[in-house]
Order: C-alpha cells, then structure tokens, then sequence
C-alpha cells in the first residue's frame, strides 16, 4: 500500500489570517518606528544648534561682540533681495570649520550680487534640521531672534540678532542663561536663501510657537515672522549659554517674549515645561 505524501496546502481561511497577523503586527510596530526616526532627527537638529553656539562663544572671544543680526544702509529690513543683507550666519562660517564657503562671500557687495549668487544657493546642511520639509535647497532651519514681538528688523530691536548693531555680552542684562539665540522657524514661500538677513534667517516671539497647522501670517515686506518648527510638540532653542532646550508649544506667549528679550529684566523663571538637552555650558 502506498503511503500518502500530498502535502496539505493553506487554505483561504488561514492565508487571510496570517496576512491579518501580519498586518496588526505592522500596524503596531510603524509608530514606534516612527518615534524612533524623530527622537533620531531631534538630537541631530540639537547637535547642529549647539555647533553654532560654540562658533558664537569662539566668535565673541575673537571680537568681544556677536555677529550683528543683518546689515543695510537704513532700516527696517524688507523680505526682497535688495540692499546688503549679510546676516549673522555667514560670519560663522570659519568658526564651523566651513573656511572655503566663507572665502566665497564677498561682503564688499550685496549678499544678491552676481558674484555671491553661487554660494547663497548652496545647500548648508549644517543649518538644516533633518525634520524639515525640502520645499528648497538653500534655506536655514534656524533664526536668530531680533525682537521679542511682531517687528520690523531694525537696529533698535531688544533681540541679539539685530539690524547693523553688534550685541556683547555686556548687553544681555538678562544674561545669557536666559536669553534666547537662535529657534527653529518654519519655511515660507518667498525666502530668499540661508545667507539673507531678512525674515529668512531673522525671526521673534510675537506669535508664539508655529506649527505647520498654524494659520500663515499675512506678509508684507516688512513683517518678519515668529519662531515655529516641524517637530511634533515643540521646537529646539539655542540659549545664549549653549543650552539647546526643547521648548514645548503649550508655552505661554509671555514667557517666550521675555525669553527673547536681551534686556527687561524679566528672567521668565516661570517658563512651561520644557526638556533641555544635557550639554556643557559655552558660557
């Protein structure tokens, strides 16, 4: 007699149920997975802020002053690519071991001058936070803050990061530890580029925390902008310290615009909750 050696096959039935399996296994396994890429993406945007702030303490013990926010022959600054514009990042270029990008500004003419139109197109990945949508190659992701409300660029604002007035540490009464640097800010249509101290590299606290569901802001030529950014709950802040401080969108408007504020006196010791990043003071 001989022995039956068919092989029973899956049924439907049983085909359905693993691809079901399979599917809840997946379907539990993406948000992880997902939290683990952003959590990934956070820390590297919180590396390259604290970069920056090490070429800004090297640049202040160099110069004894920051790098002023933006410069023109008179204010307020207008979002269009006219005027000098050279802004803060630009003059940090040497500090963050960028030497050859920084031989190629030629400060002696427009920021929009033919012969600097090669490298206000390059794409500086070291002021691009992974989480950021490439809408355009040639943006920052970071912002130094000139105001702590909704006003034009200006040599007059209360920020570090003002119009043709370098800020020392003399002049952040409020001191460093409590006084914000650079933010995350959104992208919008029009910027004009990473080395343009306009609204695209410059921004305040006026409206508050922006998150890609806010509602745009109406722009005119002037209008600059507030802080915002593309990680889902807050923002990363660089503190004149060089503590880069993951700031929660819940945080009070209040508390923002003194944060921003080199020099009222109020120390915003109430501040929403916030994580810092566990790194050395620059200070």
């Amino acid at each position: 007699m001989l022995a039956n050696n068919t092989r029973r096959a899956f049924t439907l039935l049983e085909l359905l149920v693993v691809i079901a399996i399979i599917g809840i296994l997946i379907a539990i396994a993406l948000p992880a997975l997902q939290s683990m890429r952003e959590a990934s993406r956070r820390t590297l945007c919180e590396s390259k802020q604290f970069t920056s702030a090490i070429a800004f303490q090297a640049y202040h013990d160099r110069w004894s002053q920051f790098p002023v926010g933006t410069i023109a022959a008179t204010g307020p600054i207008q979002n269009e690519a006219k005027g000098d514009h050279h802004n803060w990042l630009g003059r940090l270029m040497d500090l963050m071991d960028q030497p050859t990008i920084g031989a190629e500004i030629d400060r002696s003419v427009s920021i929009y001058a033919p012969i600097n139109e090669p490298v206000l197109a390059l794409r500086f990945s070291g002021a691009q936070c992974p989480s950021f949508p490439m809408m355009q190659e040639n943006f920052t992701s970071y912002a130094g803050v000139h105001h702590p409300t909704e006003t034009p660029i200006d040599a007059n604002n209360w920020g570090v990061f003002v119009m043709n007035t370098p800020i020392s540490k003399d002049d952040i009464t409020d001191g460093l530890a409590n006084t914000m640097f650079l933010s995350e800010k959104l992208l919008y249509a029009g910027d004009l580029g990473w080395l343009s101290g306009t609204r695209a590299s410059l921004r305040n606290t006026g409206g508050g925390i922006q998150t890609p569901q806010s509602p745009k802001p109406k722009f005119t030529l002037t209008t600059v902008g507030s802080i915002g950014g593309y990680h889902p709950g807050g923002i990363n802040v660089l503190m004149g310290s060089g503590e880069v401080r993951f700031q929660t969108t819940g945080t009070d408007q209040s508390i923002l615009e003194q944060m921003a504020d080199r020099r009222d006196a109020q120390l915003a010791l109430q501040r929403q909750p916030s994580e810092p990043l566990e790194q050395p003071s620059v200070e």
